[in-house]
C-alpha cells in the first residue's frame, strides 16, 4: 500500500482523515483538534457544520450543548454571540478549559492558511437544510473556488448541486447507486461496520472514491485499505497513518 492515494480529483496522502480533528488528543471540532492534526502531519480533517440561531454557521456536532460544553439546551436556540463564550474543552480535559466553539469561517480560513483539505459535513438542524447549505457555500466561496479539490462536502440531507459531494451511508441503502448518480457524488462515505471484502469494488465502480468511518484500530484500517478503501476517518489519525 502506498502512502498516498489519488482518485478523481482528490489526493489522500496519507489516506486518513482526522475525524472532527485529531479528536483522540484534543476536544472534537475545536481549533485545538485541527491544529493537532496539522502537528501530526495529517493532510485532511473532517468537521460538522450547523447554524446558530442568528444564522452564523458554526462547527459543532450535536444538536444539544450538553455533551461537549458547560451549558445545556439546543444549539439552535442561541446566537453565536452566546455560543462562542461557552467552554467547549473542559469535558475533554481541564487543560482545554478555554476552548471555544469555532465559527465555520474561522475553520475554513485555517484550512486555507495551513494548506489542509477538509471534508465538511453539513448537519442542518430540523427545517434548516437549505439555509445551512446556502450559508456554508457562501463562506467557502470566499476562500476556495467552486469544486476545489481541497473541499469535499457530505451530508445525510439532500445536498446542493455544483459542489463535490459524498453520499453518506451509515446503514446499507438499497438505492445507494441511484442516489449517488442523481447527486453526482464523487465519493461514498461508509460506516466501516457494514463493509465486507466484497463491498468496495461495487461501491467504487469506475470513478468514485470510497471513504470509511470511524476507524481507530490500525489493523482494521490496514484491512480496509487492502480491500480498496481509499481513505478512512479516524480519531487517532497518526496511528492509522502508520499502517497505510
Amino acid at each position: 500500500m502506498t502512502n498516498g492515494v489519488v482518485c478523481n480529483k482528490f489526493v489522500f496522502a496519507p489516506p486518513v482523515i482526522a475525524h472532527r480533528g485529531a479528536s483522540a488528543y484534543a476536544p472534537e471540532n475545536t481549533m485545538s483538534s485541527f491544529t493537532k492534526a496539522v502537528q501530526l502531519g495529517i493532510r485532511w480533517v473532517e468537521f460538522d457544520v450547523m447554524l446558530a440561531a442568528c444564522g452564523t454557521p458554526i462547527v459543532f456536532h450535536d444538536e444539544t450543548l450538553d455533551r461537549t460544553t458547560n451549558a445545556v439546551g439546543n444549539v439552535g436556540d442561541y446566537s453565536y454571540t452566546y455560543l462562542r463564550t461557552l467552554d467547549a474543552g473542559s469535558w475533554f480535559s481541564s487543560s482545554y478549559s478555554c476552548e471555544r466553539i469555532p465559527a465555520f469561517e474561522q475553520v475554513v480560513e485555517f484550512v486555507r492558511d495551513t494548506g489542509l483539505c477538509a471534508n465538511v459535513e453539513i448537519k442542518p438542524l430540523p427545517g434548516q437544510d437549505k439555509a445551512t447549505v446556502t450559508a456554508v457555500l457562501k463562506v467557502v466561496s470566499r476562500y476556495f473556488p467552486e469544486n476545489n479539490p481541497s473541499i469535499l462536502f457530505s451530508s445525510f440531507s439532500v445536498p446542493t448541486p455544483h459542489c463535490s459531494m459524498s453520499l453518506l451511508m451509515h446503514e446499507w441503502l438499497p438505492d445507494w447507486k441511484s442516489l449517488a448518480d442523481e447527486l453526482s457524488c464523487v465519493s461514498i462515505n461508509v460506516n466501516q461496520e457494514i463493509l465486507t471484502a466484497d463491498n468496495p469494488r461495487v461501491l467504487k465502480g469506475d470513478d468514485r472514491q470510497l471513504l470509511s468511518y470511524t476507524v481507530n484500530d490500525a489493523r482494521r484500517a490496514e484491512q480496509l485499505f487492502s480491500w480498496g478503501v481509499d481513505a478512512v476517518f479516524s480519531d487517532n489519525p497518526d496511528i492509522v497513518a502508520r499502517f497505510s
